[in-house]
């Protein structure tokens, strides 16, 4: 995948220089949008599934026991590094 330039502000690039080195450890740019992307996808599905709650609680409750009943389903019988199993 090759590089590409976009036009932002000069503000712009030194808030996002500045959240790169003080809150992401460093991060090139290209990484500290990456990451932003990922947490509005973040907040973006979190707010869908609010919605969802609040829109259909039936709904929400038969999800949530699906979800349930499958974590059961895949857990270990046993935890292997139990010693007294």
């Amino acid at each position: 995948m090759g590089s590409v330039m976009i036009r932002v502000d000069e503000s712009t690039r030194d808030d996002l220089t500045r959240v790169a080195s003080e809150d992401l450890g460093g991060a090139s740019a290209d990484e500290a949008i990456r990451r932003l992307l990922a947490e509005h996808w973040q907040m973006k599905a979190i707010a869908a599934l609010d919605a969802y709650r609040a829109s259909d609680p039936d709904g929400w409750a038969e999800y949530v026991a699906d979800a349930d009943r499958e974590d059961r389903a895949s857990a270990p019988t046993a935890d292997p590094w139990d010693e007294a199993a």
